[in-house]
């Protein structure tokens, strides 16, 4: 009889511990006695993480005189848990009304369009990327990327010069 009573509490209590699984208790300690049974919980929180790396520069060079001019960079966007992210472009303070990128050599300026993973962008808006990489650095490799170009009559219109431009690439979870 005393048996089924030990083997009905212990059915008893795993049926408890089953029903509340998921559940932080806290520890319990152990009683003195001819074997003695302790608990305890262990617990981790895991934040969203998000990275961007491997971005390099985009040089478009001298222009020749005809044509557009293009470049693009591969870079890596590292997501955690789901994969999918959020990428904001964002430029300078040459950005023009509207949300226009522009170059500038410190007095004029020249327009220019940004792509992320083939989707154009104006300043300050976000493209939804999936598939991020679960390695911090893509493993070496990369996953996204970001174009720009500067369309032929604004470069035949500028004056001489030197331009340039800074964007900001933002990642965040979604």
């Amino acid at each position: 009889m005393n048996f089924q009573l030990k083997q009905l509490g212990q059915g008893i209590a795993l049926a408890s511990l089953l029903a509340a699984a998921g559940t932080a208790y806290g520890a319990t300690q152990g009683t003195l006695g001819a074997d003695s049974t302790g608990t305890l919980d262990v617990t981790v929180s895991i934040e969203d993480r998000v990275q961007i790396s491997a971005l390099n520069d985009i040089p478009l060079g001298t222009y020749s005189g005809t044509g557009p001019l293009n470049g693009s960079d591969d870079f890596c966007v590292y997501r955690n848990g789901t994969g999918l992210y959020s990428l904001q472009v964002v430029g300078s303070e040459n950005t023009g009304p509207g949300g226009v990128f522009r170059l500038t050599n410190g007095t004029d300026f020249i327009t220019y369009s940004v792509s992320v993973n083939d989707s154009p962008l104006l300043d300050g808006e976000d493209v939804d990327g999936t598939g991020s990489s679960t390695s911090v650095v893509c493993g070496g490799s990369t996953n996204a990327n970001l174009g720009v170009e500067v369309a032929e009559g604004d470069l035949q219109s500028a004056p001489s010069g030197n331009y340039s431009d800074r964007i900001t690439l933002v990642v965040s979870p979604r």
